[in-house]
């Protein structure tokens, strides 16, 4: 297995170290399946069964709900990626 090092901002460390924790599992691990989950998003062919879970799920929907938005006009990612910055 390979090692990548990797650089976030020291809040978004301490979201994945809490979420870690509360799900019992390492940082590599947790970021092993967003990575999954990303690559699941983008089309890439995945077996995996965490597309199944519910949070999983939402996260899918979310992000087919943001997608409905850029069709329209007037959309404007930046004030959208500040919004929820807002919201963590």
């Amino acid at each position: 297995m390979a090692r990548v090092m990797i650089t976030v901002p020291d809040e978004f460390l301490k979201e994945i170290d809490a979420v870690a924790t509360e799900e019992h599992r390492s940082r590599s691990e947790l970021i092993r399946e967003a990575m999954r989950v990303y690559f699941a998003v983008r089309g890439r062919k995945s077996r995996s069964p965490l597309l199944n879970k519910p949070g999983v799920q939402r996260a899918l929907q979310i992000q087919e709900e943001a997608s409905k938005k850029l069709t329209g006009s007037g959309w404007d990612g930046v004030a959208e990626i500040r919004r929820w910055r807002g919201e963590l």
